[in-house]
């Protein structure tokens, strides 16, 4: 069981550190990926967990303020130090890794927020 040692918080400097810290957060998290399946048991792949972390960090790809990126590295970083620690359930970490279910519409709601209820 690895023991990821916490990291103090800071502030980037510029949008270059940030970059930098982002990308090192990110290689992080791949080299990770198969020590979370194996100490997890998880029953799906390793490439299927560094597709989903990968999603996660595209999907902030836009994100141009440096105050928003420290903040999104800061929980990153608290991410992966819970994940790597067994701070974390394994349902916990499935629940991260699966596909989010469709939600189930409600009939009298959809009537009721068009004010036909």
């Amino acid at each position: 069981m690895p023991n990821v040692p916490s990291v103090v918080t800071s502030s980037s400097a510029s949008l270059v550190q940030a970059r930098k810290r982002t990308i090192s957060l990110y290689r992080d998290w791949l080299r990770a990926a198969p020590v979370v399946v194996k100490t997890y048991r998880l029953d799906i792949p390793t490439s299927q967990v560094r597709e989903r972390i990968r999603q996660e960090f595209v999907k902030n790809r836009h994100i141009a303020d440096k105050s928003v990126i420290d903040v999104l590295l800061f929980k990153g970083r608290i991410e992966y130090e819970e994940t790597l620690n067994m701070w974390k359930q394994s349902s916990h970490v499935m629940r991260y890794f699966q596909e989010p279910e469709a939600t189930k519409s409600n009939a009298f709601l959809d009537r009721f927020f068009e004010g036909r209820a």
